[in-house]
C-alpha cells in the first residue's frame, strides 16, 4: 500500500528525480528572484548594496562550511584562517608584485586548497572534538604567520589592495561589485548543488550519517574526508579573495575566532546539510548587527548600552543559535520544508493530507 505526497507532484523517471526545478511554479519563481536581483541595486541606498554585498561574500564562506560540516559531518572552528588564507594571498600577489585580478584570485584558490589539504591529514586520525582542536589549531597558526607578514611588509593597519580590472573594466563601485559578486556567487551554489547529487556528495553523506557503514559499503573515508576539507578551504579562501578586493585591505583583526563563529552560526540557523540554508543563513547573521545598531539608535537607547553593543550581539547570536538548536534544528530550511513550502503545494486547500493509494 504505497504513501504518496499530497501535493500531486510526482517524479516518474531519474532524469525528472534528478532536475533541478521540480515543477513549473518553482521556475517561475525562481525567474522572479533572478530578475528581482537584478533590479535589486538600482533601487536601493548605496548603504543597503553595501550590505547586499557583504551577504552576498558571507554565502560564499557559509556555503563552503556547510559542504564539510553540514554534509560531511566535520565539524570546523577554524574557518575564519581558510578566509585569511585567500586575504592574504591577494594581499601578497596584488600588492607586493602587482599581478592582476584573474591570477591572484586562482591562486588564492590554490593556496587554500593546499592548507585544505594540510588541516585534512589529521582528519585521518582524529574524531570528534579533536577535529575541532585541529581547526582551531590551524586558524591560530595562518592568523600568527599572516600577522608576521603584514608587519614584515611595514603595513600595521592591514595591506591595501587595488581595485581589479576585470578586462577592460575597473571594478570599484558597489553596484559593480554587486553583480560581480552574484555572478561567481551563483556559479559556486550551482556547482556544490551539482556536487552533492553526485558521487562525491553521496559519500560525503554516507560519512556524516554513518561513517562506519559507508566505509563497509566501499567508501574511501580518508580521501572523501580530505577532499571535503580541499574542497571547502577552497571555496573559503576564494570568498577571502573576494573580500579583500572588495574591501581595499587586508588585516589580520578580521580573522579572529568570532568570525568562524559567525559563520558556525550561518549554517546551523540557515540550515545544515542545505544549499539555501547557507544563503539564508547568510543572509540572517550578515543583516543582524546591522539591524541591532538601527533599533539601537531608532529607540535611543542609554550611552552605556549603546557602548555594549558588540556584547548584546554576542549575546543575541548565542541566543539565536540555542534557540534553532532546541526548537528547530534544521534551521530556516527545515521551517521552509516543514511549514511554508506545503501550504503554497496545496493551497488553496486549507490542510495537507497524505493520499493514500491501493492496488
Amino acid at each position: 500500500m504505497p504513501i504518496t505526497s499530497g501535493s500531486g507532484l510526482f517524479k516518474t523517471s531519474y532524469r525528472g528525480d534528478m532536475s533541478l526545478f521540480g515543477s513549473p511554479f518553482i521556475v517561475f519563481w525562481t525567474c522572479v528572484f533572478i530578475i528581482l536581483l537584478v533590479v535589486l541595486p538600482f533601487i536601493v541606498s548605496p548603504y543597503h548594496l553595501h550590505i547586499l554585498n557583504l551577504i552576498i561574500l558571507a554565502s560564499i564562506g557559509a556555503l563552503a562550511l556547510n559542504m564539510l560540516t553540514g554534509y560531511t559531518g566535520i565539524i570546523s572552528l577554524g574557518h575564519g584562517g581558510f578566509l585569511a588564507v585567500g586575504s592574504f594571498v591577494t594581499a601578497a600577489l596584488a600588492n607586493q608584485l602587482g599581478l592582476p585580478f584573474y591570477i591572484t584570485v586562482p591562486a588564492a584558490i590554490f593556496a587554500g586548497a593546499l592548507v585544505g589539504l594540510l588541516t585534512g591529514l589529521p582528519a585521518l586520525r582524529l574524531r570528534a572534538v579533536y577535529i575541532i582542536l585541529a581547526t582551531i589549531a590551524m586558524q591560530f597558526i595562518i592568523v600568527l604567520v599572516a600577522s608576521d607578514f603584514e608587519t614584515r611588509s611595514g603595513h600595521t593597519g592591514g595591506i591595501p589592495v587595488s581595485a581589479p580590472s576585470i578586462g577592460p573594466f575597473i571594478v570599484d563601485k558597489p553596484k559593480e561589485w554587486y553583480f560581480v559578486l552574484l555572478v561567481i556567487m551563483m556559479i559556486v551554489a550551482l556547482f556544490c548543488i551539482n556536487l552533492v547529487r553526485s558521487r562525491v556528495g553521496r559519500a560525503w553523506m554516507a560519512i556524516r550519517d554513518r561513517d562506519i557503514v559507508a566505509w563497509s559499503l566501499g567508501v574511501n573515508i580518508g580521501y572523501y574526508k580530505i577532499l571535503a576539507f580541499v574542497f571547502s578551504s577552497a571555496v573559503a579562501s576564494l570568498a577571502g579573495s573576494l573580500a579583500t578586493y572588495y574591501m581595499g585591505f587586508a588585516t589580520t583583526t578580521e580573522f579572529t575566532i568570532w568570525l568562524s563563529m559567525f559563520y558556525l552560526a550561518m549554517i546551523i540557523v540557515g540550515g545544515l546539510g542545505s544549499i539555501m540554508g547557507s544563503l539564508l543563513g547568510a543572509i540572517v547573521i550578515t543583516v543582524l548587527p546591522y539591524l541591532l545598531s538601527d533599533i539601537f539608535s531608532y529607540l535611543k537607547v542609554p550611552a552605556w548600552l549603546e557602548g555594549r553593543i558588540f556584547a548584546v550581539q554576542y549575546a543575541l547570536l548565542g541566543l539565536i543559535i540555542a534557540v534553532f538548536l532546541i526548537i528547530e534544528p534544521e534551521g530556516l530550511v527545515g521551517i521552509w520544508r516543514k511549514r511554508i513550502r506545503p501550504y503554497f503545494e496545496l493551497w488553496p486547500f486549507k490542510f495537507r493530507r497524505t493520499i493514500v493509494t491501493t492496488k
